[in-house]
């Protein structure tokens, strides 16, 4: 833990980084802090609020630790203290680490496994043992050595030890000999197999400390919580008996989280001690793109072109992917340490390269010519390389890294001055977590928002004070995945012997039971809970978890034979990560040209003939990136669960969904722009049993909205010949209000809006399941034309009148919890929704990026209509007046069935 200054000398000490001088010396033509495009916010210093260490900690400690104690830590160890598990959830850098690790002191000290002057009384013991648990292998290094920073200052003789898949040498040692042990999930997982070789560290484990808490959501989310629930059986069995503490960003529902998480309570602890200097946060919004870029894809051509048009009709910007990196190398160019966040790996290569153009057209304004230092940053680089990027910013000799979210958590880089987000996040959360790695302590920061002309982006810049309130984004953990919990169910059964102790502590009793009679009649246990469940599968079920799936099949990424590594410059190993299989078909089936290690690779063979299935890649210098197509369409939903909202219906239930990456488009580099569209993948479709949300829209509402918008054609973006399509500006706005829904759904929760989809429709009950019908799902093989062609028959069949509205899906098989999440906050979803699509600057009937369109829309954004898509959000919300629909009532509505159209 660095000294924090705390005094308004120390932080003036800092180097001025403010939003004024950016804007100022920006290189572009008419650019200041008063354009419309560029807000700037300052952000006041706040003061530590502390507490003398000696109040909480015994003399052994508190007389050699360096700092006082912030209001948090303190509160937090009292509570440790007093025997509860706690939820730490405070700012970045505000001293959580040394929460668990002064209170994994005070148990040695307590067990008396170290004398009060810190050396030790006891080698390998029994009596106190400690395990942390961190999100990246490269967290686990940076707390390893910040927890050997923390004994050293304290005198004390604490073995931590680190224990992963990277952990050479002699592990019996680390197990029988270390106080602490520092892994991963991934690790854990597979390690409570073999827990009779642990059964000294478990015996003696007092406290477990999970790091970073938050990021468990969705599908890792539920993974983590069954193998917490495991290891807590595990280490009850050797006699272990556990606090734990989980650190954590801010969130909204910390105590839900963790404590889902855990199958336990907890106390949280979220009153922020630590202080902070002055901050400039900068929301940059590109300007209008340029003629000059749309027609040579050249950004550096475009700087003297874009200029201050008329905001009132903004459809097009330069992306935030094109004008972050100038940013970036703006600041770099002038010794200004900062991170560049990308949203993806691709992102941060693509970045590097284009600041290095940005470099070499404006040298005059660089003051440099030389681009060598920065560099990309993400997971797809492996080990060795990102530890040597690490250590080269450490050191200074890099001046900016283009990262992912792989550096948003707590990995000690060395101290920086800037930091600029690429778009928005996603969340608040994510937001203050990034530009929080700049400034620590007290000394003065700047952090720069790019927008990008998208939903989220546009609903920031147009909402800086958004970012300000107090409500942050809640994390979702759901446990309900049936397959993943089937999966944790054959691991626990393996490591130990399940029976009706193991009801309502790992599992209640109507599920385990469930899970056991299923896995029983498949000839993977023996046995019944009455007496004792045995694992009698094929050995080692824990390998087949797939922590960021709810599959165990991975696709192994590599190499084509034949290439020439000495002509391509490639290292022996690619080191690369396998993805998952809808990650494959996504950004991995042939002719996909993705970037690695600053080289283009091309997808040549995906081999899936083969338990686990291969794709192979061959380096090409290619003009153009590929982005995937797909096909949605919803089956078979069943509800679980309802409610009405001002005359609408809302439900939750679950369904099957029929995806199908179908198609690709190759697109410009420099610009974004299509050079060749919708050429085929012909990878297979996957079916995913999943949870969804849906809103049916009242009979009323949707007679009028459909008299109301029957003269809209064109003006929805379809073309002529399909113009004249019945209700067509009706459904137009359904299927804006779905893409609103979903693209807004982060502001209020911590949710990827890519693990969501959506499907509007005139027809909800043909996507519904019927007792008097087969299911659909079994009858459409593995054509999309063939569940259209099945869905129009069943509407034919079903005959009488139906609901429209929207779906919205989690797009993971089993789904996540998401679309739970969302059916019980739909109102605010829906309010922020019909914000951006009203107040949107585009002046576009069918919308822009920045209101209604998604890149992942399965109809290419067509049809989209924003004035309908508010009409019904506002009916929804209780904002608009019944009574002004009645103009465009008919004399009766009902009767003849609506034609069968829906749109993801």
């Amino acid at each position: 833990m660095t000294e924090i200054p705390t005094t308004e000398t120390d932080i003036q000490a800092k180097i001025d980084v403010t939003g004024t001088a950016l804007v100022e010396t920006f290189p572009r033509t008419g650019l200041t802090s008063e354009s419309e495009y560029i807000d700037i916010i300052e952000l006041p210093a706040k003061p530590a609020n502390t507490v003398p260490a000696g109040d909480v900690l015994v003399p052994t400690l508190a007389d050699p630790y360096p700092y006082d104690l912030f209001s948090h830590q303190a509160t937090a160890l009292d509570a440790l203290g007093a025997g509860d598990n706690v939820t730490v959830t405070t700012s970045t850098s505000s001293g959580k680490t040394h929460i668990y690790g002064l209170q994994i002191a005070r148990n040695l000290l307590e067990a008396d496994v170290l004398n009060p002057d810190g050396t030790r009384a006891k080698d390998a013991t029994t009596a106190s043992t400690a395990l942390c648990v961190y999100p990246t292998k490269a967290l686990t290094k940076d707390q390893h050595e910040a927890l050997e920073e923390l004994y050293d200052q304290l005198g004390l003789d604490v073995r931590v030890r680190v224990y992963d898949g990277d952990t050479t040498g002699d592990r019996r040692a680390i197990r029988e000999g270390a106080d602490v042990i520092l892994t991963n999930f991934a690790g854990l997982n597979v390690y409570l197999e073999h827990h009779d070789r642990w059964s000294r560290f478990y015996s003696g484990l007092d406290l477990v400390a999970v790091d970073e808490s938050h990021t468990y959501t969705g599908v890792e989310g539920m993974h983590v919580a069954w193998i917490l629930r495991r290891l807590h059986r595990v280490v009850d069995y050797w006699g272990g008996t556990p606090q734990y503490v989980l650190t954590s960003a801010t969130i909204g529902n910390p105590r839900v989280h963790s404590e889902t998480l855990l199958n336990a309570p907890v106390t949280v602890v979220d009153e922020d001690g630590s202080p902070h200097g002055r901050r400039d946060l900068v929301f940059w919004n590109p300007p209008p793109r340029a003629k000059a870029e749309n027609e040579t894809g050249d950004p550096a051509s475009a700087l003297e072109g874009e200029t201050d048009t008329d905001e009132r009709a903004v459809t097009e910007r330069v992306p935030a992917s094109v004008e972050a990196p100038r940013i970036f190398d703006h600041l770099t160019a002038r010794s200004v340490r900062t991170l560049l966040f990308c949203p993806s790996r691709k992102l941060t290569e693509l970045s590097v390269q284009r600041a290095a153009d940005h470099r070499r057209s404006t040298p005059r304004a660089s003051g440099r010519s030389s681009s060598g230092d920065y560099a990309a940053y993400n997971a797809g680089l492996g080990r060795r390389t990102r530890h040597a990027r690490e250590h080269q910013f450490k050191t200074g000799a890099l001046t900016g890294l283009a990262t992912t979210s792989a550096l948003e958590l707590g990995i000690d880089i060395g101290s920086l001055d800037a930091t600029i987000l690429m778009g928005y996040p996603g969340q608040r959360q994510a937001f203050w977590q990034r530009i929080g790695r700049a400034g620590r302590g007290a000394s003065r920061s700047l952090a720069v928002m790019v927008g990008d002309h998208r939903t989220l982006d546009q609903y920031v810049m147009n909402n800086p004070e958004y970012v300000l309130e107090t409500d942050v984004e809640d994390a979702v953990v759901d446990i309900s995945n049936n397959a993943v919990f089937a999966s944790h169910v054959l691991c626990a059964a393996d490591e130990i012997a399940l029976d009706e102790a193991d009801i309502d502590t790992f599992a209640d009793e109507e599920r385990l039971r469930a899970a056991t009679k299923m896995w029983r009649e498949a000839g993977f246990v023996d046995g019944y809970l009455q007496g004792a469940v045995h694992y009698s599968g094929p050995r080692r079920p824990q390998t087949r978890v797939n922590l960021y799936g709810t599959t165990d099949i991975d696709y192994q990424l590599r190499l084509a034979d034949g290439v020439d590594r000495e002509r391509w410059g490639l290292p022996d190993e690619l080191d690369l990560e396998p993805v998952d299989r809808n990650r494959a078909y996504r950004d991995y089936h042939e002719g996909a040209v993705r970037l690695q290690h600053g080289q283009q690779f091309e997808v040549v063979t995906v081999d899936e003939d083969r338990p686990q299935p291969v794709i192979e890649l061959e380096p090409v210098d290619r003009p153009y990136y590929t982005r995937t197509r797909n096909k949605v369409t919803v089956l078979d939903a069943t509800s679980e669960r309802s409610r009405e909202i001002n005359g609408f219906t809302l439900h939750f239930g679950r369904g099957t969904v029929f995806v199908h990456h179908h198609a690709y488009d190759e697109m410009y580099i420099g610009n974004s722009e299509p050079k060749r569209q919708l050429i085929p993948t012909n990878t297979p479709p996957i079916l995913m049993d999943t949870q969804l949300c849906w809103l049916e829209v009242p009979e009323e509402i949707e007679a009028a909205l459909i008299r109301k918008y029957r003269e809209y054609g064109v003006e929805t973006g379809v073309g002529q010949e399909q113009s004249g399509v019945a209700h067509l500006g009706y459904i137009a706005g359904l299927h804006a209000a779905e893409h609103a829904t979903i693209q807004t759904a982060p502001l209020e929760l911590r949710v990827d809006k890519n693990d969501l989809g959506g499907l509007a429709t005139l027809v909800m009950d043909t996507h519904y399941a019927h007792p008097e019908h087969d299911d659909l799902a079994d009858s459409i093989g593995d054509s999309f034309e063939a569940a259209r062609a099945v869905l129009e028959r069943r509407s034919r069949e079903l005959g009488e009148q139906t609901a429209s509205g929207w779906f919205i899906y989690d797009g993971v098989d089993g789904g996540l919890g998401f679309a739970r999440a969302i059916y019980e906050q739909f109102e605010a979803l829906a309010e922020r929704a019909r914000d951006q699509l009203r107040d949107c600057q585009c002046g576009q009937p069918n919308g822009c990026p920045a209101c209604t369109f998604d890149e992942n829309c399965g109809n290419d954004n067509k049809p989209l209509l924003r004035a309908s898509a508010v009409d019904v959000l506002e009916q929804l919300l209780g904002e608009a007046d019944r009574d002004d629909l009645e103009a465009y009532l008919p004399d009766e509505y009902g009767g003849e069935r609506r034609p069968t159209l829906f749109y993801s």
